[in-house]
């Protein structure tokens, strides 16, 4: 126990041995080198945790980084080493009067060798160190470092558990002990161990980062490389593209040119070929004039009334009529003097005489019979070629109406109308329309427009009316797609009191027209045209809308260039929503909301009932005027009130009182065709087909008779 207190009060009082007064040197440099050592700890790992100025990374972090496997896993040395940390004691004073305290032993001892000696082959394996230092100390050993093993004190002095039975072993003076050396050596190992391990992870943290600089400047040149072909691209690029707008420009205003120029060519072609046709009419309208006739203004008194003069083809048929009949009544004076000179009974006469007489007169009779037979065909052949001519005069008339009501339009100088239609010339004026024949110069071809005109001494009242009346044909009409059917394709304003309606246009004539033209038709042709009708009237009645038409007629139904028929004109069209009905029957019909209109020739009776409410309409409408259409086509005449003016049917009631319908003995028609117009003109709407039933009929659908389940 003697000895310990001696070697942990550092000797500082007589009779101290020189082995004691070696400890105290060696403790006092001990404590020197380890407060040395831990400022070059602090500073190392001040530098390892101060951020680099290139990367932003710590020393420590790329350590970390480095070490991350061996960091992972206890190491044996680390746990040996703190093993050996303890608290350091307060030195005790030795013979020098120089106390130190071990502020910087915290952890494992260190040697207090320099970086020199540590540096030196010996101090791998630690024995190196020590015997320099015992070279250095006056060759006195000095005292072994504090160590933290288990079986040793501070300075490597044996503690009491030490051993076994807690035996004190005592050491002769001048000599360390083994376990003493070995902790020394295994710390000095463990601190310069460390020591490299922090500068090789400090160089491979400033290797890395270097590298990371490198890369990073390597990649920046590479982006600015990038950057400055990028920017080259794109300035490139803008100058492709603002001269492929100046391209596109150009081309854009060559072509705007070239579609002026080409619709200016167009119009200038449509204007030529129009005066061309108008031209070509007058002067068939003149040659026509001279061969059927003209009207004349004659004065009657203050008045100026026209008259009609028929032409050189009529005063030639008159004039071989005029023949015929004086050949007839030369014909009947010779059979009259003939017959004169036969005999009275009874007179005093020769019998030969009497017979030559009477055989004159035999032979003159069948003479006269013969002539007059001859006479007879004559005549019937005039009055076919007077029937032709009356025809032609009728076409004529109309020609010549539509030439005076071209000349007389505001629309006749061949103006363009909604920057694409050309007005070529008029087609016909109805009441309150014109219709032209156009050029559309965009779809390059030839279309109808009709040109609804208000009157401007109207009043604003009628105005409004009227402008409701078309819009509402022009919502029902550009609904109605069917071969049938004549093509709504525009509308559009053209002044405060015009607007246009842009329609299909039929090369054709109408069937009024035709009707006028070559009288009475086949009843398979009739059959056909009427057919047609019925498939664009079963079209208006078929989805979730009704549409009665109201006003067919023949100069409503019009041939195309391949003679198909299209029907026109829906300005007195009915609509109704009929909510999934399919057709308007006789107790769900719509109210006549404009009786009195219409033309009186082809309406039903239920169109004339007068009363306080309206009566219903449905679309047997179509199917009595259908009927009447038929009878018309085949027999050239209508069926009731043929002679009848308008205003004589609604005066007379003749469509009221049309109960039965009467056939012609000429032509001959099938007993069929026959039956399907007593159906259709039936005086009953409760009798009558509506248009689908009609239209499903086997006349129309040219089934054969038992086949209609089939």
């Amino acid at each position: 126990m003697a000895s310990r207190d001696s070697y942990g009060n550092g000797g500082g009082g007589q009779g101290t041995s020189p082995s004691d007064r070696a400890i105290a040197a060696y403790e006092e440099r001990f404590f020197q080198t380890a407060n040395s050592n831990d400022s070059k700890r602090r500073m190392l790992e001040e530098r390892m945790t101060r951020p680099t100025p290139s990367t932003g990374i710590t020393a420590g972090d790329a350590l970390n980084a480095s070490n991350a496997g061996a960091n992972d896993q206890p190491d044996s040395d680390d746990d040996e080493q703190n093993a050996f940390r303890v608290e350091p004691k307060r030195a005790r004073r030795g013979p020098g009067g120089s106390g130190h305290a071990n502020n910087g032993a915290r952890g494992v001892a260190t040697s207090p060798l320099g970086d020199k000696e540590r540096a030196t082959p010996g101090s791998a394996g630690g024995r190196g160190s020590i015997d320099t230092y015992y070279k250095r100390v006056d060759g006195v050993p000095p005292a072994p470092a504090f160590g933290t093993s288990p079986t040793h004190g501070v300075g490597g002095i044996p503690t009491p558990a030490s051993g076994s039975g807690g035996r004190k072993e005592n050491y002769p003076p001048g000599s360390v002990p083994p376990e003493a050396r070995h902790a020394r050596t295994a710390s000095h190992h463990d601190n310069t161990r460390a020591e490299h391990e922090w500068a090789a992870a400090l160089e491979q943290a400033k290797a890395g980062a270097k590298r990371e600089a490198d890369e990073a400047r390597k990649r920046a040149s590479r982006l600015e490389t990038d950057l400055a072909a990028a920017a080259a691209r794109c300035e490139e690029l803008a100058a492709e593209l603002e001269a492929s707008r100046e391209r596109e420009a150009s081309a854009e205003a060559a072509r705007h040119q070239r579609d002026q120029n080409k619709t200016a060519g167009v119009i200038a072609l449509a204007v030529k070929v129009s005066r061309f046709e108008r031209t070509r009419s007058r002067r068939k309208l003149a040659e026509d004039g001279l061969r059927l006739g003209t009207v004349s203004v004659q004065r009657s008194g203050t008045v100026l009334q026209e008259v009609w003069e028929d032409g050189g083809a009529f005063r030639d048929l008159n004039s071989r009529a005029a023949a015929v009949q004086t050949a007839k009544d030369a014909a009947d004076d010779e059979r009259k003097r003939v017959k004169g000179r036969l005999p009275l009974p009874g007179a005093a006469i020769d019998e030969s005489e009497e017979r030559a007489l009477r055989a004159e007169f035999v032979l003159s009779e069948e003479a006269h019979k013969v002539r007059v037979a001859a006479l007879k065909r004559e005549e019937d052949l005039i009055g076919r070629e007077r029937e032709a001519l009356e025809r032609e005069k009728s076409a004529h008339i109309r020609e010549l109406k539509r030439a005076r009501d071209e000349d007389s339009s505001r629309f006749n100088q061949h103006p363009l109308l909604g920057d694409r239609y050309v007005l070529m010339n008029m087609l016909g004026r109805g009441g309150f329309s014109e219709v032209y024949k156009a050029y559309d110069v965009l779809e390059m071809r030839e279309v109808a427009c009709k040109l609804h005109q208000l009157n401007p001494q109207w009043s604003e009242q009628r105005k409004v009316t009227y402008v409701k009346h078309a819009a509402r044909e022009c919502e029902i009409h550009k609904q109605l797609r069917h071969p049938s059917v004549v093509q709504l394709i525009d509308v559009f304003e053209v002044d405060q009191n015009c607007f246009c309606t842009v329609l299909e246009l039929c090369t054709g004539d109408d069937l009024d027209a035709r009707l006028k033209a070559q009288g009475a038709v086949s009843e398979r042709e009739a059959r056909a045209i009427l057919a047609q009708v019925f498939a664009g009237l079963a079209y208006m009645n078929s989805g979730s809308s009704t549409v009665i038409h109201y006003d067919l007629k023949p100069g409503n139904i019009l041939f195309d260039a391949a003679g198909r028929v299209k029907i026109t004109d829906f300005g007195l069209s009915k609509k109704r929503d009929m909510n999934g009905v399919q057709t308007l029957s006789a107790d769900t019909g719509m109210e006549l909301t404009s009786q009195g209109a219409g033309t009186y020739w082809y309406l039903p009776p239920e169109c004339f009932e007068t009363g306080p409410t309206p009566p219903k309409i449905s679309s047997k409408v179509d199917t009595w005027s259908c009927g009447v259409i038929l009878y018309q086509m085949l027999f050239n005449r209508r069926p009731f009130g043929h002679d009848q003016s308008q205003e004589q049917i609604l005066h007379a009631g003749t469509i009221r009182h049309a109960k039965e319908v009467e056939f012609p003995q000429t032509p001959k028609v099938s007993a069929e065709c026959k039956e399907f117009i007593k159906r259709c003109l039936a005086y009953r709407k409760e009798d009558r087909p509506d248009v689908p039933t009609a239209a499903r009929d086997p006349y129309m659908t040219y089934a054969k008779p038992g086949s209609e389940g089939v």
